[in-house]
């Protein structure tokens, strides 16, 4: 697909912590508080590298939406931030109306640095709250209490945030579906714009594997976990919010305006130690270490745009990659669903063509429905997406 004219999502990687949590696997690090400055101006450098990269190859970049994710953001100084923003406003086309996403955990911010990050030009907030019970966050590894997060809300409000996202997550060892509704009960009447609920993956390497295979806690069990999720569905549409994506639910016109981005499939550039990028037919991604970031991009000559001297691997996408690419993450989006028309158009062949005969028997299973030339996973299909996208793979 071409890079569109309106532009790309930008997302700009801030990987420091002062605590990792037990299920993390992102990239993050502690103890590195004192590389955040140079940080700072190595990821503004990489904003102009790129824009340059861009001018050079007659085509300034066009930027409709940033999101700093992490690790967490918010430990960022907003005059380090305030760097990193001016560096986008002055090489690139940052669209006046740009949806700016800042993560955050409760706990790292207070009421002037929330007024300074808003006064940023920040517009929109994502707090990683992931439970509202003391156990759950303990067993989780999160520093905050869920007052903390209620006053971190009241905070922003105050702030001047009208565009709130909150973290849950579900399925974890031994939560039964009482306290996944507890957690719900109670997060729902401080009405976020935004709530994204993930089933928790315990990944390879993170402190809760170890404790999994130590038999410190149990393994999470699927079927309460599909519980907690159709529980989770009711609650939310019972509340008003919109289910647009597999995890995520919003009010009328609050989306993620960055992350459809991806699920659309459309161009993004990511910047920043770890970050993934896809633009100008490349997928990449930019070396992890935060002080070889900062070396890397002192010292090191980039490639074509939009491939900084810190990008650490790349390649080119064939149609193979980028139909598969398209498929699973068009069809996350409930509502939307794969536009198979404009899927015919780019690669020049149907959908039911690359992939017979798997659309036609996930119909016949009742998992995928056509509504307006659009392919969509049904109700049952959203318990069992997995197995449906394994099918475009």
């Amino acid at each position: 697909m071409p890079d569109p004219a309106s532009g790309y999502a930008l997302y700009l990687h801030i990987p420091f912590c002062r605590h990792r949590c037990s299920y993390c696997d992102f990239n993050t690090y502690t103890g590195l508080a004192e590389l955040q400055g140079a940080y700072a101006r190595a990821l503004a450098a990489e904003v102009r590298q790129v824009a340059a990269l861009a001018a050079a190859a007659g085509r300034r970049a066009a930027i409709r939406t940033i999101f700093f994710g992490g690790g967490t953001p918010s430990l960022m100084r907003p005059e380090e931030l305030a760097l990193i923003l001016s560096a986008v406003r002055e090489t690139m086309d940052l669209d006046p109306a740009a949806e700016i996403t800042m993560e955050a955990n409760p706990g790292t911010v207070d009421a002037a640095s929330l007024a300074a990050v808003r006064g940023l030009g920040v517009n929109r907030l994502s707090f990683g709250v992931q439970s509202a019970l003391p156990h759950e966050l303990a067993l989780l590894g999160r520093e905050h209490d869920f007052a903390v997060a209620v006053s971190a809300l009241e905070m922003a409000r105050a702030a001047g945030f009208d565009n709130i996202n909150f973290d849950l997550i579900y399925g974890l060892p031994g939560q039964s579906l009482a306290d996944w509704q507890r957690s719900l009960d109670t997060l729902l009447p401080l009405a976020p714009e935004h709530i994204s609920l993930y089933c928790l993956t315990i990944e390879p390497g993170t402190p809760m594997q170890r404790w999994l295979q130590t038999g410190e806690i149990a393994a999470p069990d699927p079927d309460t976990a599909a519980d907690q999720y159709e529980a989770a569905c009711e609650a939310m549409a019972a509340a008003g919010f919109e289910h647009y994506e597999i995890s995520n639910w919003a009010r009328p016109g609050r989306e993620c305006r960055h992350n459809l981005v991806y699920w659309r499939n459309e161009p993004y550039l990511g910047l920043g130690a770890g970050a993934h990028g896809l633009a100008a037919g490349f997928r990449y991604h930019v070396v992890k270490q935060p002080r070889v970031y900062i070396r890397r991009m002192e010292r090191d000559a980039p490639g074509p745009f939009p491939l900084s001297a810190a990008v650490a691997g790349h390649h080119r996408l064939d149609d193979a990659e980028a139909m598969s690419d398209t498929a699973i993450t068009q069809l996350r989006l409930l509502q939307e669903g794969l536009d198979l028309d404009a899927f015919d158009a780019r690669f020049g062949r149907t959908f039911d063509q690359v992939y017979d005969p798997a659309p036609a028997q996930l119909e016949a299973w009742g998992l995928l429905q056509r509504r307006g030339g659009r392919l969509l996973l049904t109700d049952r299909g959203r318990f069992l997406s997995n197995q449906v996208f394994y099918r475009f793979v």
